[in-house]
């Protein structure tokens, strides 16, 4: 199972504290991702790599105790560095983008990231060995796609939450079917899949974004507002808060069934939360109670948000 992008992993046998010892551990990622570009994991060997870092396999297993190990540190950094991107991408300028310029960020963004052999590496490697994996799950790939859905209907607020969780997922695996082989092609090619990913989301995202009747700009500040400025909001907060502007309102049942996989316990933390902090107001009683998104966010109540799940 994936584990939290910022739990610490048991890659490294030992963290390095001095800077020579930083640059080793730099010099052994880097090496990693070259051999296992070049050969494949499964064909890879310590003893290749230590070469590949012009070091001796000693010192690799001073701070890896195997291939695995460094594999692991690779996939680390590629989830925050994943992470990041999403975070960059999330924004009221983003979302308020037409359609191709959206897409085509996202394209460009992903491409120049992909430069970088660790992030390759660990990518391709997902869709052959994905049992290699501690940070990335069937999981985790849901998660992009409810973030992607939470885009869309923060452009088109009327769009429902099967509508637009499907949309999304359509999206998600076209563009990583797509992404994959171009990664494996020579560049001329590479760049003519790229355009031609652009082309297909672009039509295809333009037809989704005109059959509901499109939001006005204030529906798309409201939920903006809310979801950008409070950054540290969790993916099941910010689907509550899509569906509260989307329908107007929301209660604990609802959310179970827009997060089945989590406890009812969870799921009222979150709330809670949100109401805490001045986000939503709550109305009745317990287990019955009706969930809204305040007019006007207090500034009074500004504590960070705790979304550590059970």
């Amino acid at each position: 199972m994936a584990s939290d992008p910022l739990t610490p992993q048991k890659s490294l046998r030992r963290k390095p504290k001095q800077q020579r010892s930083q640059e080793r551990v730099e010099q052994l990622l880097e090496a990693a991702a070259e051999v296992f570009w070049e050969v494949g994991y499964e064909a890879a060997t310590t003893h290749a790599i230590a070469a590949r870092a012009n070091t001796a396999v000693g010192t690799l297993y001073r701070f890896f105790p195997n291939k695995l190990a460094l594999f692991h540190a690779l996939e680390k950094r590629h989830r925050q560095g994943v992470e990041d991107i999403h975070a960059q991408l999330m924004s009221p300028e983003f979302v308020r983008q037409p359609i191709a310029e959206i897409v085509r960020q996202m394209v460009e963004t992903f491409a120049q990231y992909f430069e970088s052999l660790g992030p390759r590496v660990v990518y391709t490697q997902y869709y052959t060995h994905p049992e290699l994996y501690a940070q990335f799950d069937e999981a985790v790939d849901y998660s992009y796609i409810r973030r992607f859905a939470i885009v869309l209907r923060m452009r088109n607020p009327q769009m429902s939450v099967p509508r637009s969780e499907l949309v999304a997922e359509t999206c998600h695996r076209t563009f990583n079917a797509i992404f994959l082989s171009a990664l494996k092609s020579e560049a001329t090619y590479q760049r003519q899949l790229y355009q031609e990913l652009q082309r297909l989301l672009t039509s295809y995202l333009k037809t989704c974004d005109t059959e509901c009747h499109k939001s006005s700009d204030e529906d798309v500040s409201r939920m903006t507002a809310v979801l950008v400025d409070h950054k540290s909001l969790n993916d099941r907060q910010r689907s509550a808060i899509a569906h509260m502007i989307e329908h107007g309102q929301l209660t604990i049942q609802t959310f179970e069934k827009l997060c089945p996989q989590f406890s009812r316990r969870t799921l009222q933390r979150d709330l809670r939360q949100l109401v805490d902090n001045g986000i939503l107001e709550s109305t009745g009683e317990t287990n019955q109670l009706v969930y809204r998104v305040v007019e006007k966010p207090s500034e009074k109540k500004n504590r960070p948000l705790d979304s550590a799940d059970e």
